[in-house]
């Protein structure tokens, strides 16, 4: 039966408490709404001129990366905040969370 552990009103995560008497093992899950950014994503990604716009004035934005997933990408071992894990984290985004990206175009 899982209990709810905690629930943070700005980034919309709520982690709920499992344990397992059986095997004497506990877990904490961790979830969120993400929705609501999957579809303004979408609405990017259908708008060629963000893209462009970003590009013209040398920044680009690629990819938004909600809490939940940000924790799944440390269980891999990537950290978004390591500046040296750039590729990897980009590689990821585009095999595994092509959803999170706010264009169309690829980033090599």
């Amino acid at each position: 039966m899982s209990l709810l552990f905690d629930h943070d009103e700005v980034t919309g995560v709520t982690q709920y408490f499992d344990y397992d008497p059986v095997n004497d093992n506990f877990s904490i899950t961790s979830v969120q709404d993400v929705k609501p950014l999957l579809d303004h994503l979408q609405e990017l990604r259908n708008n060629p001129n963000y893209s462009q716009r970003g590009i013209k004035h040398d920044w680009w934005h690629y990819a938004t990366i909600p809490s939940v997933v940000e924790m799944e990408l440390k269980k891999k071992g990537i950290d978004i905040y390591n500046k040296h894990q750039t590729k990897e984290i980009i590689k990821e985004i585009n095999m595994n969370y092509p959803w999170l990206r706010a264009t169309d175009k690829r980033h090599a």
